[in-house]
């Protein structure tokens, strides 16, 4: 369940944060659909940053931003897309989120963004890929394994005792494999390589607020898995935050064991 953070509060209604990571249950949204990352794109496009979560449903249901054919493609392209990125202004990550995606200079960053939100909200997602692609991703044109992922998240749900059939454990890693080609981590079709992610200043400071965010101190935000999901060690994260904190995105500093970190304020709408 959501949990009330101490942030920049909107009037009435104080924000909150997602379940904590490693609270959150292995469930099977990936047989059903992989990122939508079109389709997010096309309602982030038309929904201003302080758009509120009954507006997000009207942008999709009614005037179907997302291009859907019928009202029940409609409703369950909503459904999904709710769910994938937490569609709720009162949602501090969905606010971080939005302004990082607002601010972020190029499509690559974007791509990145929505890859962690992605993580952040569905854990399957988040532990197959820390397993089974972060750890290769720094070596340029590594190939992945598809039977590899299968069998991570076959592991999963037989360590939770689910029974998930052949063919749900088919579309889970075909559409797990699909959102990583979407958000920019892996390309080709018959064979997937890795892409070199390049994080940006929006990305570093997107995952340094998710790991304030789960209630990590500055020094355990070097190693969190946000940063790890890109396959950067300590000092490569220690690289992109001084390169933010050079550029005003963030403020930064490291002295021996002390490590000092602080992030700008959420404003309400941004």
């Amino acid at each position: 369940m959501p949990t009330v953070v101490n942030a920049e509060n909107r009037p009435g209604q104080p924000l909150v944060s997602l379940e904590p990571p490693d609270a959150q249950p292995i469930t099977v949204r990936l047989a059903g659909a992989g990122s939508l990352r079109r389709e997010l794109a096309a309602l982030l496009a038309a929904a201003p940053p302080s758009t509120s979560t009954e507006d997000y449903r009207e942008l999709v249901l009614r005037q179907n931003v997302a291009g859907k054919g019928s009202a029940a493609a409609r409703m369950w392209a909503w459904k999904r897309l709710k769910l994938r990125y937490a569609l709720d202004p009162a949602i501090v990550e969905h606010r971080a989120f939005r302004a990082a995606m607002h601010a972020a200079a190029d499509a690559h960053e974007r791509g990145l963004l929505c890859f962690l939100m992605f993580a952040r909200t569905d854990r399957l997602f988040r532990e197959v890929t820390l397993e089974c692609v972060s750890p290769h991703v720094a070596r340029e044109g590594t190939v992945i394994e598809p039977a590899a992922i299968e069998a991570a998240i076959r592991g999963r749900a037989e360590a939770r005792g689910l029974r998930w059939s052949a063919s749900t454990l088919d579309r889970a890693h075909k559409h797990l494999l699909a959102a990583l080609k979407d958000f920019g981590l892996i390309r080709g079709s018959r064979l997937r390589h890795t892409v070199r992610p390049r994080p940006g200043e929006q990305t570093t400071l997107f995952a340094a607020r998710l790991g304030r965010c789960e209630g990590l101190t500055d020094r355990q935000v070097l190693e969190s898995r946000w940063f790890r999901l890109f396959g950067l060690g300590r000092d490569q994260v220690v690289d992109l935050l001084y390169g933010a904190n050079r550029a005003g995105i963030l403020g930064f500093r490291m002295q021996a064991d002390v490590v000092e970190l602080s992030l700008p304020p959420l404003e309400n709408g941004k």
